[in-house]
C-alpha cells in the first residue's frame, strides 16, 4: 500500500496576515497593535480551511508575490492584491508533482487565490471562463507587476528550505530608530537604507531618468485648445480603443493645469500622446495642420521616454497607457505606421509580462475598477494586434488559447469606481459598447488574420466561405446595434465617428479574405460570390469618406486609416475593368454606362481622395500613379479608344501632378520656422527629412515577376504586376 503523501493537520494561524510575515507578535485585535503602529491601511487573517480536500491546491500555481526577496511594495496596477498568507500545504501527488509549485512550509508565501465564495464589494460581474484552464488561480510567482513563470529563479527559490530568507531584513528596512530597539536590526536597518539611497542616486543620473525635453510643457497649445482636443479624443478615438479612464485622466488633468512642474511624467506623455491622436478632429484647418506638426514631436518624445532604455518602472498599467496611445498616434499621424506591427508585439509582451492575458479575478483581489482597467487594456491590446496583422500581411502571433482575460463590461467610465458598479446589458448603449462588440467578433477575426496571411499553404476555399459568413454575420450584427444605439441614446455619441470607426474595424476583414479570389473570377466562375461580397464590402469602406470627421483620418492616418487606395481600389477598378472587357460592342458599353455610373463615381471618388492625401503629407507617389493609370484604362475601354496610350498619358499626368504637389510640400517645409522640440538630450535625431522625387522608386511599372494570388505589394501596398498585366492584356485587344 502507498504511504499517504498528506502532511499532518497544523494549528490554526491566529496572527494577521501581516503579523505572520513579520514575524513579530499579534495581539489579535482588528485591527491589530502593530498594524496600527505600522499605519497599515488593511490588517486581514487567514481563513482556516484545513481540511485534507482544502489543503490540496486546485490544478494551477498559486502566485506567490516575492516577499522573501526584498519586501519590495506591489505595483498599483495589482494593489491589495496579496488576500491572505499559505499556510502549509500538503505535497502534490503524481501529475500535480509535474504541473505545481510546492511551496515549502519556511516560505512566507501569498495565496493569491480568489476564494470561490468571496467576490469583491460592488464587483457584481458573473464571467464565465473563456478557456478549460480559466478556472482557479494563475501560474507561476507574482513580483510587484510582473508575473514570473516555472524556469525563473524566483519561483525556485520558493522551493529552496535551506537558503536564507530576505524577510527580517525586509522588515528592518521600514523601521524607524524608535520602533527598533535591537542593535543588530538598527544596524542592518541604516546600512540598507545607505544603500537604497546611493542605488536612487545612480538611477536618476542615467539617461533614461531624464526629465522631459526643455520646452515640452511650453509646447502645449494654451488651455483651451487643449480642453477641445482632450473633449475630442475621447468623444471619437476612445469608442473603440479604451486606454484611459476618463474621470481618473480628468482629474490628473486638472491637477495638471493648477501646477504643470509637478505633473508625474507618464501622465505629461499620455497628454501628448491624446493632443497627438486627436489633432486632426479640429475643424480650423490653420490650427489642425499646425498641431499635426507639433505631434510627430510629441511621439518622439513619447517613444524615447518609453524605449531609451527599457526601465521596470515603465512595466505597469501607465506603461501599457503610453504604448497603446503612441501606437495609435503613429497610424494617425503616419510615423512608421507600416511597422506598427512589430511594435505591437513588444507590447503584447509587456502585457504579459505583467499579467494581462490572465483575468483580474485569478490574480488575487484588487477592486473592480482595476480589474477593469486591466480589461480595457488587454482587449484594445489583442484589436491592435489584429488590425496591425491584417495591415502587414503577417500572423497575429497569438491565439485565444494564450489567454484567459475576459471581455470588459459594458460600463461608462462614470459607472466604475475603485468601491465597484453594475454593467449595462449589451443591449443598452454605453461608451464601452463598441469595445464589448469588437471583443466578441475577435476570435473570428484572429482565425481570419491567419487565414489570409498563411505563407504556408492556401486554405481551401469551403473553409474561406465559413470565416467570410461569420465575419458577414458580426458586420450585420454590428449594424443593427448600431440602430438600436441611436434609437435608444441619439447623444451618446456627438457625431457618426465613432459607428465609423467601429465599422470600418469590422468590415475591413471581409475585403482582405475575399480579395485573393475575387481577382481570379474572371477565370475561375466559382469565385464569384468573392468578387460579389469583396465589391460590397470595398464600396462600404469607400462610403466612410462621406463622414467629414472620418475623412479627416483616413486623409492623414497610416495603416489600417489608407487602405481604401489599397485593397478596395484594387477592387473596385477590378470590377470595372472586368465589366467593361465583357462589353465587346460600343452599343452594349454605351448601354451599361448608365448602370455602371455610381461604380464609375466611387472609382473618380479614390482618385481625388488619393490626390489628397498628397496633400496632406504621404510622400509615396505610387498609389497616385497607379489609381490614375486605372481611371485612364477604364476611360480608354469607355471610349472605345487605345487603352495603351491612355495608360501612358495617365501616367505621365499623375507623375507631373505629385511633383508639383512635393515641390509645394518642401517649399513649405524650408519657410516654416521650425516648432519642433530640442531633443538633443536624448540623442534622437530629426527624422522628418524633406521629401524629393529621388527617393522614390519609379520604374515599378516594369515590374512582373508575381503571381495573381502571391503578389507582394510595395510599402504603399499597391502591387507591382498583376494589375499591370491586365492592362496590357486589354491593350492587345
Amino acid at each position: 500500500m502507498r504511504p499517504s503523501l498528506h502532511k499532518k493537520r497544523r494549528r490554526p494561524a491566529l496572527a494577521c496576515v501581516m503579523c505572520r510575515r513579520r514575524k513579530v507578535k499579534c495581539d489579535r485585535n482588528m485591527p491589530c497593535g502593530q498594524c496600527r503602529q505600522q499605519k497599515l491601511a488593511a490588517c486581514t487573517y487567514a481563513s482556516h480551511e484545513f481540511s485534507p480536500q482544502n489543503r490540496h491546491r486546485q490544478p494551477g500555481i498559486q502566485l506567490a508575490p516575492s516577499g522573501e526577496s526584498g519586501g519590495r511594495e506591489v505595483d498599483p496596477s495589482i494593489h491589495h492584491a496579496v488576500h491572505s498568507v499559505g499556510e502549509a500545504e500538503a505535497v502534490p501527488t503524481g501529475q500535480e508533482c509535474a504541473t505545481q509549485t510546492q511551496l515549502g512550509d519556511h516560505a512566507t508565501d501569498f495565496d493569491l487565490r480568489q476564494p470561490e465564495s468571496h467576490s469583491h464589494t460592488g464587483d457584481a460581474v458573473a464571467r464565465p471562463p473563456q478557456n478549460n484552464f480559466a478556472y482557479g488561480p494563475a501560474f507561476g510567482t507574482l513580483s510587484k507587476s510582473r508575473i514570473f513563470g516555472h524556469g525563473h529563479w524566483r519561483s525556485a527559490y520558493q522551493l529552496a528550505e535551506d537558503l536564507p530568507g530576505l524577510g527580517p531584513i525586509s522588515h528592518a528596512s521600514g523601521m524607524t530608530r524608535e520602533q527598533s530597539n535591537d542593535g543588530v536590526v538598527l544596524e542592518i536597518s541604516d546600512a540598507l537604507r545607505k544603500c537604497k539611497e546611493l542605488a536612487r542616486d545612480i538611477k536618476a543620473r542615467r539617461p533614461s531618468r531624464a526629465p522631459l525635453p526643455a520646452g515640452t510643457h511650453q509646447s502645449i497649445p494654451d488651455i483651451t485648445v487643449t480642453d477641445l482636443l482632450v473633449r475630442l479624443y475621447f468623444d471619437n478615438l476612445e469608442s473603440c480603443y479604451r486606454i484611459l479612464h476618463r474621470p481618473s485622466f480628468q482629474v490628473s488633468y486638472e491637477s495638471y493645469v493648477t501646477d504643470r512642474n509637478t505633473a508625474p511624467t507618464p501622465f505629461v506623455v499620455q497628454l501628448l500622446l491624446v493632443l497627438s491622436c486627436s489633432a486632426f478632429l479640429l475643424d480650423d484647418s490653420s490650427l489642425r495642420e499646425y498641431l499635426r506638426t507639433k505631434a510627430k514631436s510629441w511621439i518622439h518624445i513619447a517613444q524615447c521616454w518609453l524605449s531609451t532604455p527599457i526601465e521596470k518602472d515603465r512595466l505597469s498599467v501607465d506603461g501599457v497607457q503610453v504604448h497603446c496611445l503612441l501606437l495609435l498616434a503613429r497610424q494617425i499621424n503616419c510615423v512608421g505606421a507600416d511597422l506598427v506591427w512589430i511594435s505591437v508585439g513588444s507590447l503584447i509582451r509587456m502585457a504579459i509580462q505583467m499579467g494581462l492575458h490572465h483575468d483580474p479575478d485569478r490574480l488575487g483581489e484588487m477592486s473592480p475598477l482595476q480589474k477593469e482597467i486591466r480589461r480595457r487594456l488587454w482587449y484594445t491590446i489583442l484589436e491592435m494586434n489584429v488590425q496591425t496583422s491584417l495591415d502587414s500581411g503577417m500572423s497575429p502571433t497569438i491565439t485565444s488559447d494564450d489567454f484567459d482575460t475576459q471581455p470588459p463590461s459594458n460600463f461608462n467610465d462614470e459607472d466604475i469606481t475603485e468601491q465597484g458598479g453594475f454593467p449595462k446589458d449589451m443591449g443598452f448603449p454605453t461608451r464601452a459598447s463598441f469595445q464589448c462588440l469588437l471583443a466578441s467578433s475577435l476570435q473570428t477575426r484572429l482565425k481570419a488574420v491567419k487565414v489570409i496571411n498563411d505563407s504556408y499553404q492556401e486554405t481551401q476555399y469551403d473553409h474561406v466561405l465559413r470565416l467570410a459568413d461569420e465575419l458577414a454575420s458580426a458586420c450585420r450584427h454590428a449594424t443593427a446595434l448600431f440602430d438600436h444605439h441611436r434609437l435608444l441614446d441619439k447623444n451618446l455619441w456627438p457625431t457618426d465617428f465613432a459607428y465609423n470607426f467601429c465599422d470600418h474595424l469590422h468590415r475591413r476583414f471581409i475585403l482582405c479574405i475575399h480579395l485573393p479570389y475575387a481577382v481570379k473570377a474572371s477565370q475561375n466562375p466559382m469565385f464569384s460570390y468573392s468578387s460579389r461580397s469583396g465589391l460590397e464590402a470595398a464600396l462600404d469602406l469607400v462610403s466612410l469618406l462621406e463622414d467629414e470627421m472620418y475623412h479627416r483620418l483616413l486623409v492623414v492616418g497610416g495603416g489600417m486609416f489608407r487602405d481604401i487606395m489599397t485593397c478596395g481600389a484594387i477592387m473596385i477598378f477590378f470590377e470595372l475593368i472586368t465589366q467593361l472587357a465583357k462589353d465587346e460592342s460600343a452599343y452594349a458599353r454605351k448601354r451599361n454606362r448608365e448602370r455602371r455610373e455610381p461604380l464609375l463615381k466611387d472609382a473618380k471618388k479614390m482618385v481625388h481622395y488619393v490626390e489628397q492625401r498628397l496633400r496632406h503629407g504621404e510622400t509615396n507617389v505610387r498609389s497616385h500613379v497607379f489609381v490614375s493609370m486605372c481611371m485612364g484604362q477604364v476611360d480608354a475601354m469607355l471610349c472605345n479608344s487605345s487603352v495603351k496610350d491612355a495608360i501612358i498619358r495617365s501616367a505621365v499626368g499623375s507623375l507631373a501632378t505629385c511633383h508639383d504637389i512635393l515641390q509645394s510640400t518642401a517649399a513649405n517645409m524650408h519657410s516654416t520656422i521650425s516648432a519642433e522640440l530640442d531633443l538633443a538630450c536624448w540623442n534622437v535625431c530629426d527624422t522628418m527629412t524633406i521629401p524629393s522625387l529621388d527617393d522614390f522608386d519609379l520604374n515599378f511599372i516594369q515590374d512582373g515577376n508575381m503571381n495573381v494570388v502571391g503578389d507582394q505589394m510595395d510599402d504603399s501596398g499597391i502591387p507591382d504586376s498583376w494589375f499591370l498585366r491586365q492592362w496590357e492584356q486589354r491593350a492587345r485587344q
